[in-house]
């Protein structure tokens, strides 16, 4: 991962216009949509999503200076490192339990996300969680981060669900318009991926 996540990466995080907060909600409100029950929001940045979702939700965050601004926004939010973890989620509270986990905007800063998907699937598996969704920016979205190390696409997360134990790809779609091809010029375009639970 990069080394740019700090305080400076909070708030670049934070000065977005106020016209793209208001588009933004559309994007939370559809991510929210798809998740169910308690979620764990594994890279919650300064909690915009995590707001939003059911009671019981717990953000993830490897960036300290994040950690303490959501936490300042009474938000609930627990320090992680997945290198440290080796990606298990060996470290979250015990008594804690999730239906649905997110991953949004994660994957292209890491420079094997494959590998590190995988992992998180099978711990999430293991932690009874029912479904996963992943979301990742189009190609133009992964050109303007310095922070973005690996172009993630539709083929790769098809290959973690079946290198990962227990979920299958139930669904794909490109947001707000489902058309990949937009996604080469329009830095606001993501890939949806909801993982579910095999029976």
């Amino acid at each position: 991962m990069s080394g740019g996540f700090d305080a400076q990466y909070t708030e670049y995080q934070l000065r977005r216009s106020w016209l793209r907060r208001q588009v933004r909600r559309a994007y939370l409100a559809s991510a929210a949509r798809k998740l169910r029950g308690p979620t764990l929001d594994f890279g919650c940045g300064v909690g915009e999503l995590l707001a939003r979702l059911p009671s019981g939700s717990l953000g993830v965050e490897y960036n300290p200076a994040t950690v303490s601004f959501c936490r300042a926004q009474g938000l609930d939010v627990v320090a992680y490192d997945g290198f440290a973890d080796d990606w298990a989620l060996s470290t979250l509270p015990a008594q804690r339990r999730f239906t649905s986990m997110v991953i949004s905007h994660v994957l292209e800063h890491l420079e094997q996300p494959a590998n590190v998907l995988a992992r998180l699937l099978t711990a999430a598996a293991r932690l009874g969680v029912e479904r996963v969704l992943v979301i990742v920016p189009g190609a133009a979205g992964y050109r303007i981060d310095a922070t973005h190390l690996t172009f993630v696409d539709l083929p790769m997360l098809r290959a973690c669900a079946a290198e990962a134990s227990g979920f299958r790809l139930a669904h794909a779609r490109y947001f707000p318009f489902d058309w990949r091809r937009l996604g080469d010029w329009f830095p606001h375009h993501e890939l949806h991926v909801l993982y579910l639970r095999e029976r």
